[in-house]
């Protein structure tokens, strides 16, 4: 109660004493659209779509136009699809504003970050556009309710989507927003750019978009890239369109920009732990695709199935469990750091109709009641079924090996490369090592069980931990840990990259061991594939 009533004292006292009301007197001759902006400028920001309301309507107000008329029938901003935010990166931004912004990038063809909407907008609008407003906002209006239409459609879990809207899911599913403006650019009032050829662009793009995604590879300067390709091409002709942007795409050749080819997409997904790398949506719609690549949608000739997979958020269920020891028992550390390097691989993971119960999940793969005949019994997919031909004598690291061998081929037929391309890169790194766990340090022999290493770093260069035969750490005050980060943690009592921290009795940094393991079995999986079957 006294709480209660402390809170109505303290509201009392701001609606009696503290609560202040500005009024703002306007002469017939002041403008209350440009009071406003001022007034913005020094409070708290409003949108870029705010912003740009207010000035679009200010110039609308000039131009003598009817303002509640072009509210009514040209603003189409105002509704709940359009307020809703969008991450955007780390930072949430109103759709509106973030529409008007791929739309701008659109027409100019440079990259604009979210702050400068606004500003670029008016620039925009005052020394390019070349004509009124109003026929401007009637164009944005109607390049408003098609981006609206694909993003609708798009999550109708049924439809049958095109290419355009197909490219939207997925980069939707993805959390990627650099496609857009490109889309929009093409479906600009005017273009002459007919459906096949502009299809053909929208699909190279969601490959180069797509490839990079699959290896983790930087996506940060795909935004630049988009906008430097529209502002190229907008003076290209129609007729030559496509193998422009091709040519443009396949001579990308920075770390950060590059179009990743065949070879580098299958080595790294053969050891790649997907499902612990990719959020869930994004996984989802790489598993996705493989279904539809198996359901005929990546050929030349039309779907067998005449369906894509819903697209519905269908449960991702591992194949092999991830709680493997009751049912699925190893000998050694070595054959259990081997099995738990499989667990998350694409090959080892599936799409479910439906959520199999606990104890299915965790259970043997064979048997009457095994994991493999309620595939069998209870899902349609065309992706189990190859699953379950794989398998019939039971589920490995060997099968699953195999089939993410499959799933690589599904998303490289899915996502397609111009014929002789193999996404050189002339310089910098490439794709992200794999997750590594130092039991597979010890079980291969690169870091000996008794190992001592030592902190790198000033004030702690004195302490130190060693290496235990489960690839565990024990400091030198009896602490024991999994990782290498942790043991740094204890040490520094702060976040720490352990990979970094420890030091070898070499004098090289942990990490380097890490490097030396994934290059040896690079080398050994492109032995064994280039071996005669």
């Amino acid at each position: 109660m006294a709480t209660e009533e402390t809170s109505k004292c303290a509201l009392a006292n701001v609606l009696t004493q503290s609560l202040q009301i500005v009024v703002i007197g306007l002469r017939a001759d002041e403008n209350s659209q440009e009071i406003f902006e001022t007034l913005n400028a020094r409070g708290t920001p409003l949108t870029a779509a705010d912003l740009i309301k207010n000035f679009v309507f200010q110039r609308l107000t000039a131009e003598g136009i009817d303002t509640h008329m072009a509210y009514r029938d040209l603003w189409p901003f105002d509704t709940k699809f359009w307020e809703k935010e969008i991450s955007v990166g780390r930072y949430p931004i109103s759709r509106s504003s973030l529409f008007l912004n791929q739309w701008l990038v659109s027409r100019v063809g440079e990259e604009i970050g979210p702050k400068s909407t606004f500003t670029r907008f008016k620039h925009y609008v005052e020394h390019e556009a070349g004509f009124p407003m109003a026929p401007l906002l009637r164009n944005i209006k109607d390049q408003a309710y098609q981006y609206q239409g694909w993003a609708e459609r798009a999550a109708d879990p049924h439809a049958e989507l095109s290419v355009v809207e197909m490219c939207v899911y997925r980069s939707q599913a993805a959390e990627i927003e650099a496609l857009k403006p490109v889309l929009l650019w093409l479906h600009e009032p005017g273009s002459e750019v007919l459906p096949g050829p502009r299809d053909k662009v929208v699909a190279m793009l969601e490959s180069w978009f797509m490839r990079r995604a699959l290896l983790r590879l930087s996506l940060g300067d795909m935004g630049r890239v988009v906008a430097e390709l529209i502002g190229v091409h907008r003076r290209i002709a129609d007729t030559d369109l496509v193998e422009s942007i091709e040519r443009y795409l396949t001579n990308l050749n920075a770390a950060s920009t590059y179009w990743p080819g065949d070879e580098e997409l299958r080595s790294v997904l053969a050891a790649d732990s997907a499902y612990r790398r990719f959020r869930r949506g994004r996984l989802r719609m790489f598993l996705e695709a493989v279904e539809d690549h198996y359901r005929g949608y990546t050929g030349t000739t039309p779907s067998a199935t005449g369906t894509r997979v819903a697209r519905v958020g269908l449960p991702i269920e591992h194949l092999m469990p991830q709680s493997w020891v009751q049912h699925w028992p190893m000998s050694d550390l070595a054959e259990e750091v081997e099995r738990e390097s499989h667990i998350h691989r694409f090959g080892n993971l599936t799409l479910l109709t439906a959520t199999l119960n606990s104890a299915v999940s965790n259970g043997p793969w064979l048997g009457a009641n095994g994991k493999r005949a309620k595939l069998e019994r209870h899902d349609v997919l065309l992706m189990n079924r190859r699953i379950r031909e794989i398998s019939v004598d039971g589920w490995s690291e060997k099968e699953i090996d195999r089939r993410t061998s499959e799933v690589a081929d599904a998303l490289i037929a899915t996502w397609r490369i111009p014929d002789g391309h193999v996404g050189a890169v002339s310089t910098g790194p490439t794709a992200a090592l794999p997750e590594t766990s130092t039991r597979e340090l010890v079980a291969s022999g690169l870091l000996p069980v008794g190992t001592v290493l030592r902190a790198r770093y000033g004030q702690w260069a004195d302490r130190k931990c060693e290496v235990l035969a489960t690839g565990e750490f024990l400091t030198d005050d009896g602490k024991k840990f999994s990782t290498p980060s942790g043991a740094g943690h204890h040490i520094r009592k702060g976040a720490t990259n352990g990979w970094s921290f420890w030091e070898l009795p070499d004098g090289r940094r942990l990490s380097a061991l890490r490097t030396e393991y994934h290059e040896t079995r690079r080398l050994t999986q492109d032995t064994q594939r280039s071996e005669p079957k």
